[in-house]
């Protein structure tokens, strides 16, 4: 009896093994070999804080006032924004909410200017998801403009070789930021904001920027 079940269970086994190696060869074969040993070596490579795990994947820097950081720093060390990083950056995730179907975004020192097309009719509520988008990324003091007006897209991509030493450079921003005004904005940021995460008077003061440089 011992030896009629002995020769099946030998054949499964040597079934199984066979089934193995045939699904190894085409993992292998396929490009997507996957073991343990590869995944270290790969993470291991991969890794820039090597095998030493003091951090996480959270961003964390404490500085003490003292030595160094308590004089101005240069011109030339001070942090700048790569502007065309976030812009990017703004695009991908607003392209990717419902009814968008195309988007442009142009950065400055201080805006961003989003146009868009969208297949929704209610437009109060895209504008204000698109520029949400934008305020999830970008420091406090930024200011959103949105648009769905059509060539919108056109002309922010005419303006993106517009640089601060061009002639008249926020004048022609400005220009564009009161053409955009003209879609739907959403809705006002908070209490002491207006749409665009404006204070109450910053309106006022960029009126009387354009009245004394147009004198």
């Amino acid at each position: 009896m011992k030896k009629k079940l002995a020769a099946p269970l030998i054949f499964c086994i040597a079934l199984l093994a066979a089934c193995s190696d045939d699904d190894t060869r085409k993992e292998t074969t396929s490009g997507y070999k996957f073991s343990n040993t590869n995944y270290k070596e790969y993470k291991n490579d991969n890794d820039t804080m090597g095998t030493d795990r003091r951090y996480g994947d959270f961003g964390y820097v404490r500085h003490e006032y003292k030595g160094e950081n308590t004089k101005p720093l240069s011109a030339n060390k001070i942090p700048k924004m790569d502007r065309q990083k976030l812009a990017d950056m703004i695009t991908d995730m607003a392209v990717r909410l419902p009814n968008i179907k195309d988007m442009a975004v142009l950065v400055t020192d201080e805006e961003v200017l989003m146009a868009y097309e969208t297949t929704s009719k209610n437009r109060m509520a895209i504008a204000d998801n698109v520029k949400r988008t934008a305020f999830s990324v970008v420091p406090r003091y930024y200011h959103v403009y949105v648009s769905d007006k059509k060539g919108m897209i056109g002309k922010l991509e005419q303006y993106r070789s517009v640089n601060y030493d061009t002639d008249n450079a926020e004048g022609i921003i400005d220009r564009l930021i009161k053409e955009m005004k003209q879609s739907p904005q959403g809705y006002k940021v908070s209490d002491g904001e207006n749409p665009n995460g404006e204070m109450k008077g910053e309106n006022e003061n960029m009126s009387n920027t354009d009245m004394n440089r147009n004198k």
